[in-house]
């Protein structure tokens, strides 16, 4: 099942959050220590905007992906989309898909254009699984973020939703 998370969902939410920091933290641009900081009432106000919609097997949240639209009216056309993941043990089922799917229609229902997003260089995987999905490159923002002191480049995708 594919929903819209709510704040019922906070601890299910926070738990996956931070098991994939800790087994892919190239995926997300928040560090473990800082997800840990993050008050729950900021998590809360994210969850009951809708901002995260959740893939489910049975009660079990196991993938979710973010989509945050513009803030100031010049920006409402667009929506920044991620982090988005998958727990290991629900790969390969296609809830990858179906969870930008879900936030692809969730977009185009708020009126959004395009739907904007940053991977890891080194990460190709992700990078096909956009491009299936209609995500096109559109740069490369190098030494994108230091991690372990290590500068990492991230690939800038975006999709025209009303092309």
């Amino acid at each position: 099942m594919i929903r819209a998370l709510t704040a019922d969902d906070l601890g299910a939410y926070r738990s996956l959050w931070l098991h994939g920091l800790s087994a892919d933290p190239s995926a997300f641009l928040l560090t473990a220590a800082e997800a840990v900081a993050t008050p729950d009432s900021a998590l809360v106000a994210k969850l009951s905007a809708g901002e995260v919609i959740g893939a489910f097997d049975g009660e079990t949240l196991v993938g979710f992906v973010a989509l945050r639209r513009g803030g100031p009216a010049r920006l409402r056309h667009m929506a920044d989309l991620g982090p988005l993941y998958v727990h290991p043990t629900a790969r390969r089922r296609g809830l990858a898909r179906a969870l930008l799917d879900a936030a692809v229609e969730a977009a185009l229902q708020m009126g959004v254009l395009q739907l904007e997003l940053c991977v890891d260089n080194q990460n190709q995987g992700a990078q096909a699984l956009y491009q299936a999905c209609g995500f096109q490159q559109i740069g490369l923002r190098p030494r994108s973020v230091i991690v372990d002191g290590q500068s990492r480049d991230d690939v800038l995708m975006l999709r025209q939703l009303d092309a």
